[in-house]
């Protein structure tokens, strides 16, 4: 595993436990379900952060007889198995919160609460940064998936403390089941996001559109006759490319496999974790 991901995911993984059962502890002295979900979020994210950095591991390890394209595909697995847990969670914060607006209950205690969900904003902000750049470091799809984790964290927290200072003002419960239901919505749509993107992967889906297009550029800029075919795939850190590349069929042997050695090197410069194959046409247009 690349030594900025560990970094990032360690540090992830104790501060989010941490928070949680901070939050935890809070929700339990004020009985807010508000804060209750932000708990169970934080934990589930610190369980599955977890997970995600032994799958780094395993996708991490070079290609074998019997995995040729390397374990890369483990990443998109723990993403898939990350969207279907915070799936399971979101019904349970959901139900908790509608069943608490059908039968009233007393409003939670805000006083208690505040300071640890303004810490666990901070929290979140700088663990979200942390795995954000190691994401950008290194292309993995599980660090981007957990720092949008923890910046929707924000968010949520956000709700929270609104729920709080409500429920505190107008002596009820309701905002604070309200906000619940929209940390759940919030928690909702980036597992949508995620899942997509870890069957996009399981797929063989196309690389993004921008390095598609940094890859388009390189084999235009490129003394080819042409090229077509153009395929590409991802597996976790690593990027498939295959490319039919027209050649002047008047070249030697050598010199059309010189011009594809180029071509295979310009596409792994504009992408990191390129691993090209260029295919000679050399009577293409002949």
């Amino acid at each position: 595993m690349d030594p900025r991901a560990r970094r990032a995911l360690n540090r992830a993984i104790v501060g989010t436990l941490a928070l949680g059962a901070g939050k935890a502890v809070a929700a339990g002295l004020t009985g807010s379900t508000a804060l209750a979900a932000s708990a169970a979020d934080s934990i589930t994210d610190g369980a599955i952060t977890a997970a995600n950095r032994w799958m780094l591991i395993t996708a991490a390890q070079p290609a074998d007889p019997g995995h040729p394209y390397g374990h890369g595909k483990a990443e998109a697995l723990a993403s898939l198995a990350q969207a279907v847990i915070l799936g399971g969670v979101i019904a349970g914060i959901t139900w908790r919160a509608v069943s608490h607006l059908v039968t009233p209950v007393e409003a939670p205690d805000a006083v208690p609460a505040l300071g640890v969900v303004l810490a666990s904003l901070v929290g979140s902000a700088l663990l979200a940064r942390s795995l954000r750049r190691a994401a950008d470091a290194t292309g993995s799809l599980v660090l981007r998936a957990d720092a949008a984790h923890y910046q929707m964290d924000l968010a949520s927290g956000a709700a929270v403390v609104v729920g709080l200072g409500l429920g505190t003002l107008t002596g009820s419960a309701i905002p604070d089941s309200l906000a619940a239901l929209v940390v759940s919505g919030l928690m909702a749509r980036e597992v949508w996001r995620i899942g997509q993107d870890a069957v996009g992967e399981l797929m063989d889906q196309a690389l993004p559109p921008d390095e598609q297009a940094r890859l388009e550029t390189v084999l235009a800029s490129m003394p080819l006759r042409g090229w077509h075919d153009l395929r590409t795939r991802r597996s976790g850190p690593h990027r498939f490319v295959q490319v039919h590349v027209e050649l002047d069929p008047g070249l030697t042997l050598g010199e059309a496999h010189a011009v594809a050695d180029g071509v295979e090197a310009a596409l792994r410069q504009a992408v990191p974790g390129c691993d090209p194959i260029v295919h000679v046409d050399v009577d293409a247009g002949g």
